[in-house]
């Protein structure tokens, strides 16, 4: 069994963080703002922080939690519409206004209302 001492761990289910909470109780740990390591009601997916003196945390729940695969698969989605893009900008009469334009077009206006959101 592995000591979760010092370890973050992603659970993506309930069923994981039961099983998670049941080792990490038997080698002692607690919430920290708890003397137990009961069940309570967390977002899933959600990352479970052990930490020095056998004290547990969760995610805090105002934080959106993305997985790696998801923000990379976004980002080379944005790098094609922006090539099709810069393409149909420097080349205007011989790129065809297809679906997939339209579609890259769709991805940059909401990427960029997104980050101005982010902003305000």
């Amino acid at each position: 069994m592995i000591n979760l001492t010092g370890k973050s761990v992603f659970v993506k289910t309930q069923e994981e963080y039961l099983s998670v909470l049941k080792i990490a109780r038997f080698q002692g740990f607690t919430w920290a703002r708890e003397n137990h390591l009961n069940l309570i009601e967390i977002p899933f997916p959600n990352i479970l922080n052990f930490c020095d003196g056998k004290i547990a945390t969760y995610s805090c729940v105002e934080k959106t939690l993305y997985e790696a695969s998801k923000i990379v698969e976004d980002e080379e989605r944005i790098k094609d519409a922006v090539n099709l893009v810069r393409t149909f900008a420097k080349y205007p009469d011989r790129t065809a206004l297809t679906d997939t334009f339209i579609e890259s077009l769709k991805l940059l206006a909401d990427t960029v209302e997104s980050q101005m959101e982010e902003v305000k």
